[in-house]
């Protein structure tokens, strides 16, 4: 695929780097494919051992487009803060950390398959959990998994 940073002086490369981003960043933007046309969606994601977890209705348009074809494409970010100077084109910049990837999304439909899923999804925001579930709330929500095939991060403006 060929998901390289054009500048190596901010790139991100060792997993640690990637990881530390993808568990810092609050919203995932999902590109699909609908019919030879790019469709892209913002949700609410969980990040852990190499898989993006989200949760959709049972139904809708996302849920028809994986279902066709699972390849996607997604990107997180995090830190963003403008910085602005007396010239536009060298001291105007937008600092932040990034990562962007590609994966194979698979629905989990199996009720008790998507407790794990959803709790990962809960830790991405809070500490508070474990978190309980009722059976009806689970029943109506689809678990996306994304097992991630190849991602690189960008920092920009940052030093880590």
């Amino acid at each position: 695929m060929g998901n390289k940073v054009r500048r190596d002086d901010k790139e991100v490369k060792d997993p640690e780097g990637l990881q530390s981003i993808l568990q810092k960043c609050m919203v995932c933007h999902l590109a699909l494919v609908d019919e030879g046309k790019p469709y892209m969606v913002s949700m609410n994601y969980g990040f852990k051992d190499n898989c993006i977890y989200l949760h959709s209705a049972l139904e809708g348009r996302k849920i028809d487009v994986i279902r066709q074809n699972p390849e996607v494409c997604f990107q997180v970010y995090n830190g963003n803060r403008l910085t602005t100077g007396p010239d536009a084109c060298g001291d105007w910049t937008m600092k932040y950390r990034s990562v962007t990837g590609f994966g194979k999304a698979t629905l989990i439909e199996d009720d008790q398959k998507k407790q794990e899923p959803m709790q990962i999804i809960m830790n991405q925001y809070t500490t508070r959990g474990p978190f309980e579930f009722t059976p009806e709330r689970v029943a109506e929500t689809m678990v996306i998994r994304i097992d991630i095939e190849e991602m690189t991060g960008k920092i920009s403006g940052y030093s880590e």
